[in-house]
């Protein structure tokens, strides 16, 4: 079954690189207008980059479609705590800032990178490639696709966060998520683990409570239940996947690879 989390990553990314396209293309018509490169430059420089990426080339309606993937992602959690609607909203609002700031970066980086080929007298296709292909701080799919998943895993450890808050002690978690090809040694080592409690699991895999196995991660730690423990891998599953990887298996926590 398709993951909703991947699937918006996904078109969300395509959103980013049509934006991108389009944002180059009118950047480099200014050439076409018989403008003196002084005057390009000028052009360039009044311009509001995020507003015109936002609102001109609605990329907005994209974040906003995003963020209805946050709904989808919250309804398919099994809620095993509380969650105020004020935390979920405060959530909510922080990764669309995110994005919407990531979306001003994005357009001041083409804006300097474009600059920089008018003056230098690069033509038109070796400006746009030299964008479009990754310079500088520009997005490419594959970036904007792990920002996009990343944000969304990283709100669903957040939402967990907070159910646990009053847990008792010894409440147990399963750490629940995919296990394949993608899967890091230490996720499948976390699989592997079976049940344990949150002092356990910050003691064997330290930090991974919050960060999973780290940036772009799949997985979570859940909360013990009937439902939770039909959605995490089998020890046999895993086990396959360490045998496979054999000698290379080398399973590290984010907060072991940061000390």
């Amino acid at each position: 079954m398709p993951d909703i989390k991947d699937n918006a990553a996904k078109e969300f990314a395509m959103a980013v690189q049509r934006v991108q396209g389009e944002l180059v293309s009118q950047i480099l018509d200014l050439r076409n207008e018989g403008l003196t490169r002084q005057e390009i430059l000028l052009v360039l420089q009044s311009l509001d980059m995020e507003d015109m990426i936002l609102n001109r080339l609605n990329l907005n309606a994209d974040i906003d479609n995003l963020m209805i993937t946050y709904q989808g992602v919250l309804a398919n959690m099994e809620m095993t705590g509380a969650v105020s609607n004020e935390a979920l909203t405060a959530l909510l609002r922080m990764d669309r800032a995110n994005f919407v700031s990531q979306s001003g970066v994005m357009g001041n980086t083409i804006r300097s990178e474009a600059a920089r080929g008018i003056l230098a007298g690069a033509s038109e296709a070796s400006i746009a490639e030299g964008i479009l292909s990754g310079a500088g701080g520009v997005i490419r799919a594959d970036q904007a696709q792990t920002l996009a998943n990343t944000a969304l895993n990283t709100f669903e450890r957040n939402v967990t966060l907070e159910m646990a808050e009053f847990d008792p002690e010894d409440a147990t978690y399963v750490y629940q998520g995919p296990v394949d090809d993608r899967t890091r040694d230490i996720c499948l080592d976390m699989v592997s683990a079976g049940a344990l409690t949150r002092a356990d699991v910050e003691s064997d895999f330290p930090g991974a409570f919050g960060d999973g196995g780290g940036f772009n991660c799949r997985h979570r730690w859940a909360r013990e239940t009937s439902v939770s423990k039909k959605l995490t891998g089998s020890k046999k599953q895993v086990d396959k996947f360490i045998a496979k990887r054999g000698k290379s298996y080398n399973p590290v926590t984010l907060q072991d690879q940061r000390g």
